[in-house]
């Protein structure tokens, strides 16, 4: 009898391992055989649900964007939409120090010259997913231009995600927290 796989759960478990790979040796060292080794497995079983490298990244974006994503709709959850969006500005730039690593990978990714295009539309995706909700959020708060208002908020964010990268001593929570609301707040001032 073949063994029973749940396809979804293997999938998250190669991101993960691919997430832990780029954390320990960077982007370039991001192959399919040292990301069968970090799961302890053969190339095989990597090989069986992602063909490429290409596919490895863009399978960890993957990832990324639905924690990211998931995050962002809990954070605005049972609230009223002026504190769902401050709320949710401010869960789009906290971290820790996972977050911090995760985000070191998405930065990796964006850089990388030649994207795969698999990895650039998972990109693209998770932009309009997160641009999207913002769009309807500051709609429901009754902003004159929701479409201009949420891509302030989104650059801000994609700002923030390096600015924690590059500088983390820096930009830490509390001050990003800070920041996010401030922006949160006069985005909400227009919507008055």
């Amino acid at each position: 009898m073949p063994i029973q796989v749940d396809v979804t759960q293997r999938r998250v478990d190669i991101a993960e391992a691919t997430l832990a790979v780029a954390a320990r040796s960077g982007l370039g060292g991001v192959t399919i055989r040292s990301v069968a080794a970090e799961l302890g497995a053969s190339t095989t079983v990597i090989t069986n649900y992602l063909r490429t490298r290409a596919d490895l990244l863009a399978n960890a974006m993957e990832l990324l964007a639905d924690e990211w994503i998931t995050e962002l709709d809990a954070a605005s959850a049972d609230l009223d939409p002026a504190d769902a969006l401050v709320e949710v500005m401010c869960e789009a730039v906290s971290w820790d120090e996972q977050e911090r690593i995760r985000n070191q990978f998405w930065v990796a990714v964006l850089s990388e010259p030649n994207r795969p295009k698999a990895v650039a539309d998972q990109l693209r995706a998770e932009s309009d997913a997160v641009r999207d909700r913002l769009a309807k959020l500051v709609e429901q708060c009754g902003h004159p231009d929701p479409g201009a208002a949420a891509d302030q908020l989104f650059l801000f964010a994609q700002g923030a995600f390096v600015s924690m990268v590059e500088t983390p001593s820096r930009w830490t929570p509390e001050r990003l927290r800070q920041a996010a609301v401030a922006v949160a707040e006069s985005v909400l001032a227009a919507a008055s």
